[in-house]
């Protein structure tokens, strides 16, 4: 039986973890903080990921009305290139208490289904627990986030500025009793 090529991490960690094969081709990924000069090629690949339709999202009007950047806490996956392939952006917000806000997570289209996302949005959440916080809040999948610990928020508790399906609307608590607290609108903090 043929395997086919497997795609392994590298992170600042000397860790490095099998995901899956892409395509038959070797992806070779290094995880790093984004940095300013990442904007261009996080653009491309939010476009190929996403498409134009990504600015009409209500995770987008969070971020337009004030939600703060934490680049340190954001996560870029580089190919052996150095090329940015994938994206986790964590912004700073507030809903009663100061908590992140996740997104968005995408992946270059030909960099899909080997569990880069999950590893961008495992690396995020770590450096946002490393450096001390409430939780983490987003809009998605709970099928794909729900491995890393992510839960439907209970009704009523937290509101966007625009419709979300309930559904959809998850956090992660990071510290001990972190989300007691956290109600609201999600708003600038």
């Amino acid at each position: 039986m043929r395997r086919g090529p497997v795609l392994t991490l590298r992170s600042a960690r000397p860790k490095r973890r099998r995901l899956g094969s892409i395509w038959g081709h070797d992806l070779a990924t290094t995880l790093v903080a984004e940095k300013p000069e990442h904007h261009d090629a996080i653009e491309r690949v939010l476009d190929a990921a996403f498409g134009p339709g990504r600015f009409a999202k209500t995770s987008e009007r969070v971020r337009e009305r004030g939600a703060i950047p934490e680049p340190i806490l954001s996560r870029v996956a580089l190919d052996d290139a150095k090329q940015v392939v994938g994206v986790c952006r964590i912004w700073r917000v507030k809903a009663g208490e100061v908590v992140y806000f996740l997104g968005p997570l995408a992946v270059d289209p030909a960099a899909q289904l080997a569990g880069l996302g999950l590893a961008l949005v495992r690396d995020a959440v770590a450096a946002c627990r490393a450096k001390g916080g409430n939780g983490v809040v987003l809009v998605g999948s709970e099928r794909f986030f729900k491995p890393i610990g992510f839960s439907v928020v209970p009704e009523g508790r937290l509101r966007l500025p625009g419709a979300v399906d309930p559904g959809r609307l998850l956090w992660l608590e990071l510290a001990r009793n972190g989300l007691n607290n956290v109600q609201g609108e999600i708003s600038p903090p």
